[in-house]
């Protein structure tokens, strides 16, 4: 795979940050990021992202990843002592390739600015929480938000009008808490069509975070889980992987830093409920609807509630969730938490044990749950047998016949 060196433009209000690219068959012949203008101060000239991005579809191919444009050498040294073997480990597919770099180069100070990515999930406001909201050194204070579109949203069109629709619903957020909001739109989700983006949302979002090093020279990349579930390992996600993965590619001038995996996501969402912006703005719903507001009731939405609820803070939620759907399926969910093996689910039973909450023994749960669940397939098979049956009605009806026999 080849990289040409970066290109800037300007158009619009919208900087474009581009380099060719050789090789791959059925991809794009540029990687571009997108950002609106203003921003402009923190964007790298050097090719790193585009090394970082590339990384894992040249080790699909098995071919060397030649850049013509600057790359950091600690950068490269990096990418072939340690981190590609975590990525080889980790994704089934790839394979160790070599990288020829025309022009390294030593990395300059870092840059002041500290950032974070933020949606407006537990995960993005426990970093608020403990780098902005609390006291804490200033060379680890968050200086910037940022929302990246690297495949979490699906690539082409769909996925960029839905890139736009999230960022709408975030920038009064991030405007109300008082912190620049970064929004980078890209096409690297048109390089990764081998693989699915929570394999991969690693190296995705190293990359467009290692854009900003100019400006931003420390990023907080928050953890989805604890460090007991840590590990390299054949994962569908590379979670597990990053936290020991990310920090290995850090240079004198930018260092990606991992926050939360010392805390379960029942505690995590603890924090969370001392910020008063949550109790308006979170959003761990995938659908992500048009209001902003949280579906509140599938698995991300019901096991924030229900945390919420053992810990007394749900009431404060009521404008983020429908606390009466949550009440329509709150006990259904109780039992599936009492015998579920998810890892959330042990640390709500044990949060749970330790508030007092009562929960239903696991085998009183699974019964229940599965009661329900037969109730359900019965209930799915007797509506298709009634649809079944008036279709057949209507088709040996006497004016169904004379139709028929019309030719009607």
């Amino acid at each position: 795979m080849h990289i040409g060196a970066p290109e800037v433009h300007t158009e619009g209000g919208r900087l474009t940050w581009s380099v060719s690219v050789r090789g791959p068959a059925d991809a794009p012949e540029r990687l571009w990021f997108a950002l609106p203008e203003e921003h402009a101060g923190l964007v790298t000239e050097l090719a790193d992202p585009a090394v970082i991005g590339l990384l894992v579809p040249a080790m699909h191919l098995g071919e060397p990843l030649i850049a013509e444009g600057p790359v950091t050498d600690e950068l490269v040294h990096a990418i072939t002592h340690g981190y590609q073997h975590i990525l080889e480990a980790v994704i089934p597919g790839l394979r160790r390739v070599p990288l020829q770099i025309a022009s390294p180069v030593p990395a300059r100070d870092p840059a002041p600015g500290v950032g974070t990515g933020f949606s407006g999930g537990i995960d993005s406001f426990a970093v608020l929480a403990e780098h902005f909201y609390q006291p804490v050194a200033e060379d680890l204070r968050l200086t910037h938000l940022t929302l990246f579109n690297v495949g979490a949203m699906k690539g082409g069109e769909p996925g960029r009008r839905h890139f736009g629709r999230v960022h709408a619903l975030l920038a009064p957020v991030a405007e109300r808490i008082g912190l620049p909001f970064v929004p980078i739109d890209s096409n690297l989700d048109d390089f990764f069509g081998f693989v699915g983006f929570t394999q991969t949302h690693g190296p995705r979002n190293l990359s467009a975070a290692s854009l900003l090093q100019s400006g931003i020279g420390r990023f907080y990349f928050a953890s989805s889980g604890p460090f007991r579930a840590v590990g390299v390992r054949r994962a569908h996600s590379t979670s597990f992987s990053d936290p020991i993965s990310m920090p290995l590619v850090a240079t004198r001038r930018f260092r990606p830093v991992f926050h939360g995996s010392e805390y379960t996501r029942a505690e995590k969402t603890l924090v969370v409920a001392t910020i008063a912006e949550s109790h308006e703005s979170l959003n761990v719903c995938t659908s992500f609807s048009a209001d902003g507001r949280n579906c509140s009731r599938c698995d991300k939405c019901l096991r924030t509630q229900l945390t919420l609820e053992l810990t007394g803070h749900l009431a404060a939620y009521d404008r983020a969730f429908d606390l009466h759907v949550y009440r329509t399926v709150r006990a259904a969910y109780i039992d599936e938490v009492a015998w579920s093996r998810r890892i959330y689910a042990g640390e709500i039973r044990e949060l749970a044990q330790h508030t007092g909450f009562p929960i239903p023994t696991a085998a009183a749960g699974f019964a229940r749950y599965a009661l329900r669940r037969a109730a359900r397939k019965a209930g799915v098979i007797a509506r298709r047998f009634a649809v079944g049956s008036r279709r057949a009605r209507q088709s040996s009806s006497p004016s169904s016949t004379k139709r028929a026999k019309s030719g009607l």
